[in-house]
């Protein structure tokens, strides 16, 4: 799946190694999206300086067909804020699939149990 995405910069202009960071960053986050439709996936990658703060903070937003998802980390050097918002934004996608497929719900059999307050047996194959 190609990932459609577009950077934003203010107050800076993205140089040679934040670049291939973006895109090594991408190739790594389209490859937890391969199940997503590719139409309804887009990324938008904003990179902003503070002067006042000598800071650059860096915030993505990635929408998707059910769900809106957002990081934004501030860092002393563009890059490693990149690299720690794209790390909180695949930790907040491997929540939200783990919603969605309902892994919470799996093991039905000792949740039934629990709840029916008797005990679980297992029924051989």
């Amino acid at each position: 799946m190609i990932l459609r995405w577009t950077l934003s910069t203010k107050g800076m202009r993205p140089h040679g190694q934040l670049r291939q960071k973006l895109q090594q960053k991408i190739r790594k986050l389209e490859t937890h999206l391969e199940h997503f439709p590719p139409d309804a996936v887009f990324l938008l990658v904003q990179i902003a300086a503070l002067p006042k703060q000598a800071q650059f903070r860096s915030a993505l937003t990635l929408h998707l067909p059910s769900n809106v998802l957002r990081a934004e980390k501030t860092g002393s050097d563009p890059v490693p804020a990149f690299d720690q918002a794209i790390k909180s934004l695949l930790r907040e996608l491997a929540v939200l699939k783990s919603s969605l497929r309902r892994e919470s719900e799996w093991k039905r059999v000792a949740r039934r149990a629990a709840i029916e307050g008797t005990r679980a047996v297992a029924v051989p194959a």
